[in-house]
C-alpha cells in the first residue's frame, strides 16, 4: 500500500523534474540559436536569445533548489532518480555548446581588440621587449589614425 506523503512526494518530484526538463530542453534550443546568431553575426538575435538564455537560467536555478529542498524534505537523493539521466546528458551537451559559442565570442573579442590595435597604431601584438628588457608598446605610426 502506498503512504500518501510518498505519492505526493513523488508527484511533486516528477512535476518538478518534467518542468526542468523542458527548460533543459529549450536551453539546448537556445544554446543553438545563439551559435547561429554568432555564425551570422546577427546582434539583433544575439541580443534576443541572450535575454532567453538567461531568463532560462534563472528558471532552472530556481527549479533545481525546488528539486533540492523536495529531495531534502523526504531525505531523498532526486540525482539518483532515473527520471533525471536525460536531463543531466542535455545539461552535460549545454555546458558544451556554452563553452563552444564562449569560445566564439572570445575569439572575435579578441579580432575586435587587435583591429583596435591597429587603428591606433599599436603593433598587432601588443608589447615587444625594449632595449633593457622590459616589455615596450611599439607605435606603427607616429601619430594614430584617430589623430590624423
Amino acid at each position: 500500500m502506498t503512504h500518501p506523503l510518498d505519492s505526493d512526494f513523488d508527484t511533486a518530484v516528477r512535476a518538478v523534474m518534467g518542468d526542468l526538463a523542458r527548460e533543459v530542453d529549450a536551453l539546448h534550443a537556445t544554446l543553438i540559436d545563439e551559435r547561429m546568431a554568432l555564425d551570422q553575426a546577427d546582434t539583433h538575435a544575439l541580443d534576443t536569445v541572450s535575454r532567453a538564455k538567461g531568463k532560462l537560467l534563472d528558471r532552472i536555478e530556481k527549479l533545481d533548489a525546488e528539486r533540492r529542498h523536495l529531495g531534502d524534505a523526504a531525505g531523498v537523493d532526486t540525482l539518483n532518480d532515473a527520471r533525471w539521466t536525460h536531463t543531466i546528458e542535455r545539461l552535460v551537451e549545454c555546458r558544451k555548446l556554452n563553452e563552444v559559442n564562449g569560445r566564439i565570442v572570445g575569439q572575435r573579442i579578441g579580432h575586435v581588440r587587435q583591429a583596435l590595435a591597429l587603428l591606433a597604431g599599436d603593433s598587432p601584438g601588443g608589447s615587444t621587449y625594449g632595449p633593457k628588457g622590459d616589455t615596450a608598446r611599439v607605435k606603427l605610426r607616429s601619430a594614430t589614425i584617430a589623430q590624423v
